[in-house]
């Protein structure tokens, strides 16, 4: 599949890499279809570009290279509506915010998505967790 998308030009994604969230995002309820996108060699960074918006992308990566004692507990409610039957089954990504002096993670309100059913929700979990965590060197 062909997708078009402002920060990265025409891009050809296999339809696996298709997510749907269809809750949207904080802040885009109405943006539900992304493309996952490599942004690397080694499967760390990621961009999720929507399907609905060409103007709209996000980086995101991998958590646990850059903080490898982070461990978000799941609701129940955000477990069902996942379908999350095996916790093997779930990916977990957090976006990232560029700034001039930092990279910074959200750990509070991570993406996880159902790796079988590619469905994926923005979850915020308890507890106190920072929405710019620096990230720290690999």
């Amino acid at each position: 599949m062909l997708i078009e998308s402002e920060q990265l030009g025409a891009v050809e994604i296999d339809d696996t890499k298709v997510l749907s969230f269809p809750d949207g995002l904080l802040g885009f309820p109405d943006v539900t279809r992304f493309a996952l996108v490599d942004a690397g060699d080694d499967a760390t960074y990621f961009w999720l570009q929507s399907l609905d918006d060409p103007q709209l992308a996000f980086l995101a990566t991998v958590p646990w290279p850059f903080f490898p004692e982070y461990e978000p507990v799941l609701s129940d409610s955000d477990q069902d509506a996942l379908d999350l039957q095996d916790p093997g089954d779930a990916m977990v990504l957090c976006l990232l915010t560029i700034s001039d002096d930092a990279v910074t993670a959200n750990l509070l309100g991570p993406l996880v998505v159902n790796a079988v059913s590619r469905t994926g929700r923005q979850v915020v979990l308890d507890g106190d967790l920072p929405t710019r965590a620096p990230l720290a060197a690999i």
